[in-house]
């Protein structure tokens, strides 16, 4: 019986760690089980429930753009950096097109989940969503939209100058040796820049949530 046992949990975990895709459905499996169970506790009201939906999509794709932005830094830019050329051709093959399509992507849901959740959290039309006497502390909308602003310099970062650089380099445009340099220096010059925000965007939208 208890090799049984053993043999079934061995089985069930090759299934679920057999690939990367497996892993992460099988997370997400797991964190919506335990919200309904959670909810079938608690009652969540209709708001609520929105606001945690949002944040949670924020929150996970935050997660994943910064980590990007990390990656960049300090894993794929240094390697670029010390490839040869048949190393640095197979990353800019395999490796830089994947990074790029996650961080452009994700960078959209964070801005577009964080617009939707200014309304269920009151940092928008508060008015109309709590009523006249909800108070929004000035302290905590400063350091909310203080953060938005400098997510919105890392989202045009992204996709007016790093984005279009980052084509060239890979050869999706057509460019001379030079003009491929200079891109390649924008590139990793607004990468760093974005390292540079993401650290004070991250703690003030902290801050705004959960410290005041």
């Amino acid at each position: 019986m208890f090799y049984l046992a053993a043999d079934c949990q061995e089985l069930l975990m090759n299934a679920l760690l057999s690939s990367a895709r497996n892993a992460l459905l099988a997370g997400i499996v797991l964190a919506l089980a335990a919200i309904a169970v959670g909810i079938a506790v608690e009652r969540v009201d209709a708001l609520g429930f929105t606001s945690f939906v949002l944040r949670a999509i924020h929150v996970v794709a935050a997660i994943i753009w910064v980590g990007m932005i990390w990656f960049v830094n300090f894993v794929q830019h240094p390697a670029v950096v010390a490839a040869d050329d048949h190393g640095r051709a197979t990353l800019f093959r395999l490796v830089v097109p994947h990074v790029a399509t996650i961080f452009r992507h994700t960078s959209h849901l964070v801005l577009l989940s964080g617009a939707l959740l200014l309304l269920p959290t009151g940092y928008l039309l508060s008015p109309w969503v709590f009523g006249a006497q909800f108070h929004m502390s000035m302290t905590k909308a400063l350091l909310l939209w203080g953060a938005a602003a400098g997510a919105v310099a890392m989202w045009v970062f992204v996709h007016m100058i790093i984005w279009p650089n980052l084509q060239i380099v890979l050869g999706e445009k057509a460019a001379n040796a030079e003009a491929k340099a200079a891109a390649r220096a924008k590139v990793a010059l607004y990468a760093r820049a974005n390292l540079l925000l993401a650290i004070p965007v991250t703690v003030l939208m902290v801050a705004a949530a959960h410290l005041f």
